[in-house]
């Protein structure tokens, strides 16, 4: 949800399959940068500042002598020019001339290889990002937290300083090898959120208006399952901020995420197998007309004030489509499963009373279900 607001589009996805990576100097300040020219000669892409590691957004043109133009955070119909490249001895050299700047500055990029990456100094958390984040975190350290006791297990928590991102680390409670499998699983997400929460500063520079702030939440660790809340709230230019819950649900003995039937489970047969090798339901009706459907029908039996807005809301909670499957955690309770409205409606999202007790769960189970609570 957050990488579709403002300025960050799907151009960046394309562009990390095929752009190269390239580090150098503006006006002697130590920068890493990447594009993408298509056949239009038009060209996305974006750098940061070694220093900041918060992305610059660039937008632009290469002409027919191979000259590229490129404005910075360019909104709507603006067509600045800010930086200039010329390719020169397998690198580009060029000049920088900001919105604010008095005087232009001069550019020297060369090719970033891989070599050239920090490795394993890094930590292991970062090694399946692409070179140009790498790069990015190449300064930066986790730093302990803070510790807590949570359901008979001890946990760590590790903040990165600059994006202020906070996760925890399994350190009692399971057997050695299982909680390092998983606290590998744990620290490559939350290196994924520092690379977000970096990217998401783009679409706001300039203002003192972005914002990325997140907070993890345990909410049920067992000898089969993992779960935890994601909660974000994200500011990442265009007209409103976003926010919302991304539960992460892990089986502990394979380190698998995983997806709601392996828990609740309605459909015909055994739930395994439901979904092909990119993690899509091979049945699309599923969902819509059978789970969607119940869901609204249960929630309504279960909690008919609720539902039917009694507390003076005006949430459509009756709607079968607003009840979101990919939204779910696990609690000593039952399975919490959110809701998903327009942006008009976003106070509707995930209200706290949705919860499927385990004893109507264990009615419909899924794979994992008799290991739960």
């Amino acid at each position: 949800m957050w990488k579709a607001v403002g300025l960050l589009v799907g151009g960046i996805l394309a562009m990390q399959a095929r752009a190269d990576v390239w580090q150098g100097e503006v006006g002697g300040a130590p920068v890493v940068m990447e594009w993408n020219v298509d056949g239009k000669g038009e060209v996305e892409g974006r750098y940061f500042y070694r220093k900041y590691h918060s992305d610059i957004v660039l937008t632009g043109t290469q002409d027919a002598q191979g000259v590229i133009r490129l404005g910075e955070n360019l909104r709507y119909d603006e067509s600045r020019v800010d930086l200039v490249l010329r390719s020169e001895g397998g690198g580009w050299v060029g000049e920088w001339r900001g919105p604010k700047a008095k005087r232009a500055r001069p550019v020297k990029l060369s090719l970033l290889a891989k070599s050239e990456l920090p490795g394993a100094a890094l930590g292991a958390g970062t090694d399946e990002l692409d070179i140009y984040n790498r790069t990015r975190l190449a300064g930066l350290r986790l730093k302990p937290a803070g510790s807590q006791a949570f359901q008979g297990h001890r946990l760590a928590w590790w903040v990165e300083p600059v994006s202020k991102i906070r996760w925890f680390r399994l350190e009692s409670g399971y057997p050695v090898d299982v909680m390092a499998r998983l606290n590998r699983i744990l620290e490559k997400r939350q290196w994924r959120e520092v690379v977000d929460s970096f990217e998401c500063e783009a679409g706001t520079r300039g203002t003192d208006l972005g914002n990325y702030e997140q907070k993890v939440i345990p909410r049920l660790l067992t000898p089969g399952v993992l779960s935890m809340s994601i909660e974000t709230e994200a500011f990442c230019g265009g007209a409103h901020p976003d926010f919302g819950d991304a539960p992460l649900n892990l089986e502990v003995a394979s380190g698998r995420v995983l997806q709601l039937e392996d828990v609740l489970w309605l459909g015909r047969g055994k739930p395994q197998g439901t979904r092909d090798d990119n993690g899509q339901l091979r049945d699309d009706q599923y969902e819509r007309k059978v789970l969607q459907p119940w869901l609204a029908s249960t929630f309504g039996r279960l909690y008919p004030r609720e539902m039917n807005n009694e507390d003076g809301g005006d949430c459509n909670y009756r709607d079968p489509e607003v009840w979101n499957p990919s939204n779910w955690y696990l609690t000593p309770k039952g399975v919490q499963v959110g809701a998903f409205f327009p942006r008009a409606e976003k106070a509707c999202d995930n209200p706290g009373w949705s919860l499927l007790p385990w004893a109507l769960v264990r009615k419909h189970p899924g794979s994992l279900t008799s290991r739960l609570p």
